[in-house]
């Protein structure tokens, strides 16, 4: 699989997959794609286990179905575009590094990634916080694309160290 994430304020990110090669979406996310990418959609994937499973992955802002999209007889394109004006970012999934994301912030990925419902640690971030209270648990293992709305400022804490912030403005966290 290889990408390349263009433009500034409103980025695409376009996505080459190889014969075969599988990428995983939330299903209303494709902007467009070449004409050998067969579809598949389905509440299974993204590693919904059984109906909990897939009400948690829409409690958490993802959709009831996820979109396969497979490359037939050679490469083949598809591309997202942002909804918001702000940033398409690269992270590696794996076992040892999942990820909380904000809602609606998972855009595609590797098919082996799991997308399921988070919760902050603190009730009280769900009570006073609105928004932040429920997020997408990413796990699995391969490359995932998040959209994130406005700049982003990153922080690297040492161990124990604490940065308090409103739920509304955390897009991501280990």
């Amino acid at each position: 699989m290889r990408h390349q994430i263009s433009g500034t304020t409103l980025p695409v990110l376009q996505v080459t997959l190889e014969a075969g090669e599988t990428l995983l979406a939330e299903a209303d996310r494709l902007s467009w794609m070449t004409n050998n990418v067969a579809l598949h959609t389905t509440t299974a994937a993204g590693g919904a286990g059984g109906l909990f499973g897939v009400i948690g992955r829409v409690l958490s802002g993802g959709g009831l179905f996820m979109t396969e999209f497979t490359a037939q007889g050679g490469e083949a394109l598809v591309a997202f575009a942002a909804t918001v004006p702000g940033n398409i970012i690269e992270i590696p999934v794996s076992p040892q590094r999942g990820f909380m994301v904000h809602r609606h912030g998972f855009l595609a990925g590797a098919a082996s990634l799991q997308l399921a419902i988070g919760f902050q640690q603190s009730l009280g971030a769900g009570v006073f916080g609105g928004n932040g209270f429920v997020l997408q648990r990413l796990t699995g293992t391969g490359t995932a694309f998040v959209e994130l709305g406005g700049e982003i400022v990153s922080y690297d804490l040492s161990p124990g160290q604490q940065l308090l912030v409103h739920p509304g403005h955390v897009g991501m966290f280990e």
